[in-house]
């Protein structure tokens, strides 16, 4: 019988139509309408009748009780956003935009709590939407393209039928059997399109099929009862149908369209007392609510909209999150993470690898399809409903005459039993992550006493084997010295017996004393191993079950749940920067039907924002923000001074070592003529450094940084540009509440500003607090804001900085003077970097070329190492920077 009913359905399945891609996105499939399945039907029947069985189900008896009175159909809160309810019981579903990767779902809204009742469904069109045409981004869908599956679900489950592991149950159109997740191959023949699929639940305790479920194809049974999970025994199952890239028509009718062998009810047929149908959401004054929640990132946003999607199951989400969720649950896979997304729970990263999805095209669909749908929605979007502009643009999507338009503000401190929920929250994450360390802990014990214990046998092993060799050598041994015994004996025998011959005398054999051999003693070796081994048998487990974890008193106080690690908040760090700026409760006047305060009132949460706000930009960085023209002339002006006052310093060295040649040369001469030297000219008190009109010249054409060394030029460069940088980004910035760089972000503008970077290594210092210390007599940090401050005035001249500098390069040199070797400085080359390219403005530096022409730096300026970085570190040969013989050099020509 077997072999037959097999070639029968490979017969059926070869004559089944195949779905081909044609460049139509929704065109009719063109099938052939044999009557194949039937002709399997009548065979198996045949094959039935000669085993001698029949259908095991029975005819229905008449039912007296009252009849059903719910009209059967599909309500909207239960079917998925690309269900298209039509006319005669059809659903279709959109295929444009990437819907055509997306299981379309409805459920009833009535179920059967008992009874024995079926409903049918029939396909009436198959789709082929254009689809990726890469082989590789198709195969990221789970096959087939065209899918239905037939079955039953309890009211709220999941829509895409095998969603959930408890509460569906159903056929699919492959001959596949679904309980939950599960999939059983080969439990049913397959259907296709204008064939009447006829589903049947029994729950009838009478009955021997009770608790299963059945399939027939124009009235002949297709599968054999299968049994429904045990999680549904008892509860209420609704009809439940799930395609893709089809049309149904599903049928409630009081009788079967195609008679079975038995005489059954429909569902449209059932008796009161059997069914249950769902109470229909009457919409609040004749409008479906659009609810747009308002909420900080990371502050219980998601949490709060999971809590009210339970409370109110008839709202559907419209968030990104939930259409990752319904492709995940359609089979699409997604691709391998990127690195470096900027992925975020509001914002997740659509890596499928097919365009339609990955492109948006499916939040546009939905933008359009809800928009005249009514029906109520939560719109999630976290970054859009806290800016006023874009929550205006989300209102215009829903007419007024529709939707009643709602904003729920949710922040502050939150109610006791959101912090309830959020308690509950943490300490299942806590005690979650500690079962999963019990349990690797666990295995690795098993795994380490199983080794042990291998260890052992092996060892055992190798004991016994070495008894065994022992005891058969013990006992070759002996019946060597046995045979060895008896041949001695015989010849004493034979000795004694022929010297009693030989005396004439009579020989009595005498019995020979056999020794008893010593057995030796077998040792018992109490053996360790077996008591281990017993012990190990015997041992308990300290710990029966994972450990038990509570909560601290930190975990306590907290109002929200953190991110767990190496999961993405709410929103990436770049987007809520560029935004919270902007960050605000909604208004009537935005054109809000209503706005409910979750937490807090309309004034503390107002104080709640700005509060928030004000912190936030203390903290944070602006991406985008940009160098004003103040700062551009004003940098333009001090690179092209910090130059020129190394030129003149190295000028006036040449001119010192030519003026020293000169007197050395005049000695000279005096002494072979005879003269007395001229007396030395005593040393010129340099007087009080704010009194110097002229840095460069303060007597006798000595620049007042005529000493300067390479830490001295540094520091000076430090300074000003510190300076610059805090009321440059005052004025760019232009918000009071920023009261100036803060000690985070100081790499980051100071690169943005002068397009090099400021490493506090290069220093010979840790930290940011470390490095303006070094020019603590112009730059510092706020003491309650952690923000930049300087002394200076905003239109301070260079030369003040100047003054500053060569006051520490003195006070510095009397210290190490005094034996003070701690004063002395050493910093790196990079402590004088140079921007990463010219500026555009570029001036003009000596002979002609550009400044910044030699790696974007002004003419003039230190350059970086070329040498060995151990070399001495001014002046001749092998010098760091080796500037044409250096300071003070012999035959120095003026560069650097």
């Amino acid at each position: 019988m077997a072999p037959k009913k097999k070639a029968a359905a490979k017969a059926v399945a070869a004559k089944e139509p195949e779905v081909v891609a044609e460049p139509e996105k929704r065109k009719a499939e063109e099938v052939s309408t044999e009557e194949a399945p039937k002709k399997v039907a009548k065979i198996e029947v045949k094959e039935e009748e000669k085993g001698g069985t029949s259908e095991s189900e029975k005819d229905a008896p008449a039912d007296k009780r009252a009849a059903i009175k719910e009209a059967i159909s599909f309500s909207p809160q239960d079917t998925t956003l690309n269900v298209i309810p039509m006319a005669g019981g059809v659903l279709m579903a959109l295929t444009e935009g990437g819907m055509q990767y997306l299981v379309a779902g409805a459920r009833s809204n009535v179920g059967m709590k008992a009874g024995r009742y079926m409903f049918e469904v029939r396909i009436v069109e198959a789709l082929n939407p254009a689809e990726a045409s890469n082989s590789t981004l198709r195969s990221r869908v789970a096959a087939p393209r065209q899918l239905l599956k037939v079955g039953f679900s309890t009211a709220g489950s999941p829509l895409v039928l095998g969603d959930s592991e408890e509460s569906h149950v159903c056929f699919d159109a492959e001959s596949n059997f679904c309980p939950g997740r599960k999939k059983t191959q080969g439990c049913a023949q397959k259907f296709t399109r204008d064939q009447v699929v006829g589903v049947l639940l029994n729950l009838d305790p009478s009955s021997p099929n009770v608790n299963t479920l059945s399939l027939f194809r124009d009235g002949e049974r297709i599968s054999e009862p299968q049994p429904i999970p045990e999680s549904l025994h008892g509860k209420t199952l609704f009809p439940h149908v799930s395609f893709r890239n089809i049309s149904v028509q599903v049928t409630f009718g009081a009788q079967p369209t195609r008679a079975l062998p038995f005489k059954c009810r429909g569902l449209g047929g059932a008796a009161q007392a059997d069914v249950v149908a769902t109470k229909k959401v009457e919409p609040k004054g004749g409008k479906c609510e659009v609810v747009v929640p308002v909420a900080f990132p990371d502050e219980g946003t998601f949490d709060w909209l999971d809590a009210f999607l339970a409370k109110n199951p008839d709202y559907v989400e419209l968030s990104d999150r939930k259409i990752l969720e319904w492709a995940a649950s359609s089979g699409v896979m997604k691709g391998p993470k990127v690195a470096g997304s900027q992925a975020s729970n509001d914002k997740p990263m659509f890596n499928f690898g097919l365009p339609a999805l990955d492109d948006f095209s499916v939040q546009r669909v939905l933008q359009s399809v809800t928009s005249v749908i009514p029906r109520n929605y939560v719109v999630m979007e976290v970054k859009s409903n806290l800016l006023q502009a874009e929550r205006q643009e989300v209102l215009k999507r829903f007419s007024p005459a529709l939707f009643k338009r709602v904003a729920h503000v949710v922040m502050g401190e939150p109610n006791d039993e959101f912090k309830q929920l959020q308690q509950d929250k943490i300490l299942k994450e806590k005690q979650d992550k500690a079962t999963l360390e019990w349990k690797a802990k666990q295995t690795e014990r098993k795994r380490k006493k199983e080794m042990d214990e291998r260890q052992k046998a092996l060892m055992e092993m190798k004991k016994k084997a070495d008894e065994t060799r022992k005891k058969v050598a013990d006992e070759a041994k002996k019946k060597a010295q046995a045979a060895l015994k008896k041949v001695q004996s015989e010849t004493r025998k034979a000795e004694a017996k022929k010297k009693a011959e030989e005396a004439g005398e009579e020989y009595v054999e005498v019995e020979e004393a056999e020794e008893e051999p010593k057995e030796e003693e077998d040792v018992k070796v109490e053996v360790k191993e077996e008591e281990e081994k017993k012990a190990d048998e015997m041992e308990v487990d300290e710990e029966e079950g994972p450990p038990v974890v509570e909560l601290t008193e930190e975990e306590k106080n907290m109002w929200f749940r953190p991110p767990a690690a190496g999961i993405s908040g709410d929103l990436a760090a770049s987007v809520l920067n560029l935004s919270f700026g902007k960050f605000s409760i909604p208004e009537s006047s935005e054109g809000f039907d209503d706005i409910r305060f979750e937490w807090q009132g309309a004034e503390a949460s107002r104080a709640y924002v700005h509060k928030w706000v004000v912190e936030r930009k203390r903290t944070s960085r602006i991406e985008e923000l940009e160098p004003g023209e103040w700062f551009l002339t004003k940098n333009q002006e001090w690179m092209k001074l910090f130059a020129d006052w190394q030129a003149k310093q190295r000028t006036f060295k040449n001119s010192q070592a030519k003026e020293l040649a000169a007197k050395e040369l005049a000695a000279k001469k005096r002494k072979e003529a005879g003269e007395e030297d001229l007396p030395e000219e005593e040393a010129v008190d340099d007087g009080d450094l704010q009194n110097v009109a002229d840095v460069n010249d303060t007597g006798k054409g000595e620049p007042l940084y005529k000493d300067f060394t390479f830490e001295d030029w540094a520091l000076l460069q430090l300074r000003y540009e510190l300076h610059l940088l805090q009321v440059a980004f005052t004025k760019d910035a232009a918000d009071p509440e920023r009261a100036g760089v803060h000690d985070t972000h100081l790499a980051f503008y100071y690169t943005k500003y002068f397009k090099k970077t400021l490493s506090p290594k290069a220093f010979a210092v840790s930290d940011n607090t470390e490095l303006t210390t070094l020019v603590k007599d112009a730059i510092g940090w706020g003491a309650d804001e952690k923000v930049l401050t300087t002394t200076l005035e905003e239109d301070a001249e260079p030369s003040a900085c100047l003054k500053m500098s060569e006051d520490n390069r003195r006070e510095r040199q009397r210290r190490i003077d005094a034996g003070d070797e701690t004063a002395r400085l050493k910093f790196m080359p990079a402590a004088i970097s140079q921007p990463s390219k010219a500026p555009a403005f570029a001036p003009a530096g000596p002979a002609g070329v550009p400044m910044g022409a030699l790696g974007g730096a002004p003419a003039g300026a230190f350059r970086p190492p070329l040498g060995n970085p151990a070399a001495k570190q001014w002046g001749g040969k092998g010098a760091i920077y080796p500037q044409m013989g250096g300071f003070g050099c012999k035959g120095g020509k003026g560069a650097w």
